[in-house]
């Protein structure tokens, strides 16, 4: 009984401090609640500058809330060996304290939090989690359980969502994660309008003033959230997953998302108007480094995980420290391998890494070749005249890229760029191609007029025609998931049991042939960007 009425004296009070808060405080006289969010940041160095602005921030305005949309575990060069130790150690200094636990940092999974998807790597990822000093929210991934009946995947520090008071607001936080990546040791992912729904109505509930989501999903998926949700959904989301700047209106609400790497973090300041009412939201893009200095103990720490990390990979090939940057080859040309460049467009780099794909299986007769750009992270270009280093190599391969022959026909070709072109905003399922050529038209999200690419000129590519490709065995894979391109699939492989090479060994072969000339790739207009008049088109 006294269990009972000291459950009921708490729920009232908690009822009592809420409405005398409310009354205390008219409407609109709540302070502005100033957010610094990032997305999709795999490396260490931009960091420093991540604290550097946060402090910035937090000298003018008080508190501030930093919120991560997901992806930084992976993938790296590093996290080959360190599996995302380094970037969760690196994080836990955003707050310039790397004992104390930090309140007002929350982060999500992206869908490369689980790339290493065997059931083995519960436990690491898990690991990573508890030693967060910060508060990951997860409010729709569902792990699987252990024979003891425990959660899989579970840290304190892991939560479904999260009420956090920044400058006196109540500010209420939800997570969402695409089920591009299906791990092991995921049951499953919950539908995301429901746990949206569900999650703000709770949060509310409990006394949120503002409701933030943190999302790392397709720009679609954010906006059919707010378009199904109406007046019951978040009033804000950040989100994640594309690798640049956007930002949306749906219903009044803002859908917001920074460069990756941090080349821009976004600041927003979001204040309350009242319960009925739409909260007020201003929107900062800052570009980084900018004038900031970058903080001096992450970059102390940055080059100590990169001096280890060079150290380690050189001893296990038994080569002297320093390998890594070994010269491989040189290009006389500057080679264009930035994200936002590469993941929307044809570029040289693009070009020259499938047209090697193609060659390697011509004498096999294969006539068209395919690679998802996001497969190419080197995420920065190379200047002419420049070596090509080992480092430059496995950074830009950061998984394998083994190569397989498959039969299809024309039809599937249509409907595979179909694929191609969707959400075109730095999305990791672009292709560059070899052996054919397109019309784009992203304005109306349309691939048309297909055509082999022959000796004796262009050829239109016929429905029913059948053609030999050759693609990475991510795309076929139907375990992954393939990055949407379900309509090829294992069962058009030509030779299934003949040797997959990799990629990889064949451009150190290539680079090294070259010599002192180096190579020289261009870009020719095999994809015909119809609204980008400064390019070339082989189409007339």
């Amino acid at each position: 009984m006294k269990k009972i009425t000291a459950i009921l004296l708490s729920v009232i009070l908690l009822v009592v401090v809420q409405s005398m808060t409310c009354q205390a405080r008219k409407v609109g006289d709540a302070p502005p609640v100033t957010i610094l969010s990032i997305n999709d940041v795999y490396l260490l160095e931009p960091l420093g500058y991540v604290r550097s602005l946060r402090e910035r921030l937090e000298k003018e305005y008080g508190e501030v809330l930093l919120l991560h949309a997901g992806d930084f575990l992976f993938p790296s060069l590093l996290s080959r060996r360190y599996k995302g130790e380094q970037m969760v150690d690196v994080l836990n200094l955003l707050d310039g304290d790397e004992k104390g636990f930090d309140p007002r940092m929350f982060i999500i999974f992206g869908n490369h939090e689980f790339d290493k998807s065997k059931l083995k790597y519960a436990g690491m990822l898990q690991d990573r989690i508890q030693k967060s000093q910060f508060t990951w929210i997860n409010s729709n991934v569902e792990f699987g359980r252990a024979a003891d009946g425990k959660p899989l995947v579970q840290a304190k520090q892991m939560l479904p969502d999260h009420i956090v008071t920044v400058n006196g607001v109540r500010v209420g936080l939800l997570g969402a994660v695409t089920d591009v990546k299906k791990a092991e040791y995921i049951q499953r992912f919950l539908p995301n309008e429901e746990v949206m729904r569900e999650g703000v109505a709770r949060l509310r509930k409990q006394g949120a003033e503002v409701v933030v989501a943190v999302t790392h999903l397709n720009m679609s998926q954010d906006k059919a959230i707010l378009a199904a949700l109406g007046k019951n959904a978040p009033d804000l989301i950040i989100g994640g997953h594309e690798h640049d700047r956007q930002t949306v209106l749906v219903n009044g609400r803002r859908i917001v998302k920074a460069d990756s790497d941090a080349r821009t973090a976004a600041i927003v300041q979001i204040t309350p108007m009242g319960v009925h009412e739409m909260p007020d939201v201003q929107l900062e893009y800052v570009e980084l480094p900018g004038n900031y200095k970058p903080y001096q103990k992450i970059i102390e720490r940055a080059a100590a995980w990169n001096k280890r990390f060079d150290t380690e990979f050189c001893e296990d090939l038994n080569e002297p420290s320093g390998c890594l940057d070994q010269p491989l080859g040189k290009t006389e040309v500057e080679l264009i391998g930035e994200e936002l460049t590469i993941r929307r467009f044809e570029t040289n780099l693009g070009n020259w890494l499938v047209d090697l794909a193609r060659k390697k299986f011509e004498d096999k007769g294969a006539q068209i070749a395919f690679l998802n750009s996001g497969g190419m992270r080197l995420n920065r270009n190379i200047s002419a005249g420049s070596t090509i280093t080992r480092r430059d190599l496995y950074t830009l391969f950061a998984y394998p890229t083994k190569l397989v022959r498959i039969r299809m026909t024309g039809a599937t070709l249509q409907n595979v760029l179909n694929h191609a072109i969707t959400d075109w905003a730095g999305s990791g399922h672009w292709l560059q191609i070899s052996g054919f050529t397109y019309r784009h038209d992203p304005q109306n999200q349309k691939a048309s007029d297909l055509h082999l690419i022959t000796e004796s000129g262009l050829k239109p590519i016929l429905p029913e025609e059948e053609l030999t490709a050759v693609v990475n065995e991510y795309l076929i894979n139907e375990k992954g998931n393939q990055d949407g391109y379900r309509m090829i699939n294992s069962s058009m492989i030509i030779e299934p049991a003949a040797e997959r090479p990799n990629l990889v060994e064949y451009v150190v072969d290539q680079l090294r042939m070259a010599g002192e000339n180096g190579i020289s790739p261009s870009r020719d207009g095999r994809i015909c960007n119809v609204r980008d008049r400064r390019m070339d088109c082989l189409l007339k």
